[in-house]
């Protein structure tokens, strides 16, 4: 379980700074660069997606503290969730609402049963 939550961390930082990158380098991919407010957007994003891709950094001194593993993975969980559910309104990147949505799922999982493999400072 452990190898996993340092594979979603890992996963996260590589598929966010992508995303970020797709978004500040070549946002015509994404969006239409005739309308400000879609540019806006876009640019907007990409700092976010640069920002939730250093959960890595933050957590993983920390991988086996139960309460920063919940932390971390409630905040990506939460992420991950909102951003599926708003692509999905939206109808539009159905394959980023895929993704999100398994991250989402893999991160509330990852939540459920870290108390397998953090330190749980109730048995310490």
């Amino acid at each position: 379980m452990k190898k996993l939550y340092s594979a979603i961390l890992i996963a996260n930082l590589l598929i966010e700074s992508v995303g970020a990158f797709v978004l500040f380098a070549a946002p015509e991919i994404l969006v239409d660069t005739g309308n400000t407010s879609a540019m806006l957007w876009a640019w907007n994003y990409g700092f976010v997606a640069l920002a939730v891709g250093s959960a890595v950094f933050w957590a993983w001194p920390h991988r086996d503290s139960f309460a920063a593993a919940g932390a971390v993975l409630g905040i990506l969980f939460s992420f991950h969730l909102a951003i599926a559910t708003a692509l999905a309104i939206a109808d539009t990147l159905f394959a980023d609402v895929v993704l999100h949505g398994a991250f989402a799922v893999l991160c509330l999982y990852l939540f459920t049963q870290r108390s397998k493999w953090c330190l749980n400072p109730a048995s310490a």
